[in-house]
């Protein structure tokens, strides 16, 4: 019997007693194995969660942080239930189904299709992005590299706030420290490292967190490179880690900028890593994250900066573009991914950048969607970038979508 419903956020499902985490503390007794309930998940509590049999909350997304990482992870996890931390009784066994997003009472089996074992290699670059530094090498064998290293996961699992593993000079170290377990793994396949793009209410909870300021809505408030540029320290020890990896050897780094909003901030990093010691698009190759229509609407501009390769993001294009916050329940019905004019901006980059000969690639959720990204072949992607878990599936999707354009070519 269906006792809840929320959003499913990857094909994996679990049962077990239900455990209500009503305050952090709480964390600290899991002993796993737990269907873990809470209002909200925020990205410091990945390193407990991960040992949860499921995860279920009132509020959140599917392209949230943790929604993201647990997937990864290989953790069933239903979020946005409205109500879920109510209505689930403490001790109470359930079954939660990361795939529809039905919480079952007590145990329920699901009969599902399994993937072949058959690998498609298609001619459109497939890539991977990574939270979790330590599965690379579990991935690399499949992945034609990294789309987005999103090095937040690791800097959150030191339990401090980065200007506080700055001040200890840690912070650059911490950064290499990942970031090398995945160039060693995809050696020589390229791998491309995202600058710090974290919300202010989920590094508020780390150690020296209290600086951040409070903000009502964080994905649309101080993130992205626009925080790192007010904290030009702390985007100096990313770039430091990155040269450290190139002094060590490592030739397949890439750096992106992400949530860019206007052609300043992406000179400006630029001019912070020749700081450094790098020279952009001669060391290494150096991109951005286009996620905002100001972005779109001015690419040329970034064209003429220099760009070597652009990533795509369509969450948050969509959240700006239609005035939703994708981690809203009360408006998540107007969260969409396809809607046209989102649509609209990514044809028009993919468009733009093939003009200029410029690597294209989708990151985030909808590098997992089937639907989209065989829209993105169709419109002419150069890459795509989907999750961990979704690698095998997407590569099928690519090349079945390949075939399928070609034989459109050859009809008409």
């Amino acid at each position: 019997m269906i006792i809840l419903k929320g959003i499913g956020t990857g094909p994996y499902v679990g049962v077990g007693h239900v455990k209500k985490i009503k305050k952090d503390e709480d964390l600290l007794t899991l002993k796993g194995g737990e269907i873990v309930v809470l209002s909200t998940a925020s990205r410091d509590m990945v390193s407990y969660l991960h040992r949860a049999g499921g995860v279920v909350t009132d509020y959140g997304g599917l392209t949230s942080h943790v929604a993201i990482v647990l997937r990864e992870m290989k953790v069933p996890c239903v979020v946005g239930t409205g109500n879920g931390s109510k209505k689930l009784k403490e001790g109470s066994i359930v079954t939660v189904d990361g795939r529809t997003g039905n919480i079952y009472h007590g145990f329920m089996e699901r009969e599902g299709k399994h993937d072949t074992s058959e690998v498609y290699y298609p001619a459109t670059s497939i890539k991977v992005n990574l939270n979790v530094p330590e599965i690379a090498w579990k991935v690399a064998p499949w992945a034609d590299g990294v789309g987005s290293i999103r090095i937040e996961n690791s800097i959150i699992r030191t339990g401090k706030h980065p200007h506080i593993l700055l001040k200890e000079g840690k912070l650059s170290k911490v950064i290499a420290d990942s970031v090398r377990l995945i160039a060693d793994a995809f050696h020589p396949k390229p791998i491309w490292f995202r600058t710090f793009d974290i919300a202010t209410d989920e590094l508020k909870r780390l150690e020296g967190g209290n600086i951040e300021p409070d903000e009502a809505n964080p994905l649309l408030g101080l993130r992205g490179i626009h925080k790192d540029l007010q904290n030009p320290e702390i985007l100096k020890a990313e770039f430091e880690a990155i040269l450290k990896l190139m002094d060590d050897g490592y030739d397949n780094l890439g750096v992106k900028i992400p949530l860019v909003r206007d052609v300043s901030e992406y000179r400006e990093a630029k001019n912070i890593m020749r700081q450094v010691g790098i020279k952009p698009h001669l060391d290494l190759p150096v991109g951005a994250s286009i996620e905002t229509p100001s972005a779109v609407f001015t690419l040329d501009e970034f064209i003429s900066e220099g760009m070597d390769f652009v990533t795509l993001g369509m969450s948050d294009m969509a959240m700006c573009s239609m005035a939703v916050d994708r981690r809203g329940v009360k408006v998540a019905k107007h969260f969409n991914l396809t809607h046209k004019s989102v649509l609209k901006m990514i044809e028009m980059v993919i468009e733009k950048c093939n003009q200029n000969k410029i690597e294209t690639c989708i990151c985030g959720h909808a590098g997992s969607d089937p639907a989209i990204v065989r829209w993105l072949v169709e419109t002419g992607i150069s890459s795509i970038s989907t999750n961990p878990d979704q690698i095998l599936k997407i590569r099928k999707v690519v090349e079945i979508a390949e075939k399928t354009v070609i034989h459109r070519g050859f009809t008409h």
